[in-house]
């Protein structure tokens, strides 16, 4: 990219001195109590031109001329004469996104011969696309679409500052093997009987080895517990004796009723 150069900057304020000079001289005085000096003039010019070409400089130049605009536009306003064609703006952008959801199949424009590009969205916008998409899922569009006018900005911004060119978003390639088309090859009858045949002889259950299944034994039955303790209600007293030999302690007042008989 051609940069600006200090005849660039000099032409530029030459051409709004001729074609607003009363406002020219009375924003930017060349005597006076509030006199700006020329060089501070240029320094404004340069610093707000950042990142324009020069092919983006002589467009704006021309636009300047021919506008025909009676009030004198700030140098901002002269950078988006000149960069305000190469680039989308947020909102255009925006719209062009929103567009770019419903596209069911993507479809590559001819440039030339053999040359296909795709022309749907560009790489800034597709970019903040990605960025906001699961607001646009939720349906959250109106939080989506600030963020993506925010994001937008400060992409364009950062990619004007680079002096880059606005560029198509190009849709990944689809692959085949080897990246080339696969042709079908029919097979000859009696090479795809063989092939049947042999399918067949693999799913014959006959032909498989089946393992026997694990046979599981019975458990050894428990032995039958036959030493009970007597019931207080049918011997008090054999009870009393049971409980006395295995340390069970009886509290007093129910011994004292099962030995009395009640």
């Amino acid at each position: 990219m051609n940069q600006l150069n200090q005849g660039d900057i000099k032409f530029l304020i030459a051409t709004l001195r001729t074609l607003y000079a009363s406002q020219f001289n009375k924003n930017f005085p060349f005597d006076g109590p509030n006199a700006v000096p020329l060089t501070m003039v240029e320094q404004i010019v340069a610093n707000s031109l950042t990142g324009v070409s020069k092919q983006q400089f002589d467009r704006g130049i021309v636009l300047l001329s021919t506008t025909g605009k009676k009030f004198m536009p700030s140098f901002a306003e002269f950078k988006e004469l000149c960069v305000g064609q190469d680039w989308w703006n947020s909102q255009k952008a925006w719209v062009k996104a929103c567009e770019y959801t419903r596209i069911m199949k993507h479809e590559p424009v001819q440039i030339s011969e053999d040359v296909f590009q795709y022309q749907e969205i560009t790489t800034i916008a597709k970019f903040a696309l990605d960025q906001v998409m699961l607001l646009i899922t939720d349906g959250e569009m109106h939080e989506a679409k600030r963020q993506f006018v925010r994001l937008y900005d400060e992409y364009l911004a950062e990619a004007q500052l680079k002096g880059r060119v606005q560029q198509w978003y190009q849709e990944p390639q689809q692959l085949t093997w080897n990246n080339e088309k696969k042709e079908h090859v029919p097979v000859v009858r009696e090479e795809a009987q063989r092939a049947l045949e042999a399918l067949k002889q693999k799913l014959n259950v006959n032909n498989r080895q089946i393992h026997k299944p694990q046979k599981l034994k019975a458990k050894a039955k428990q032995p039958e517990i036959d030493t009970y303790w007597p019931d207080p209600f049918d011997d008090k007293a054999a009870y009393l004796n049971a409980c006395d030999l295995d340390g069970v302690v009886v509290p007093i007042g129910i011994r004292r009723q099962m030995e009395s008989g009640v």
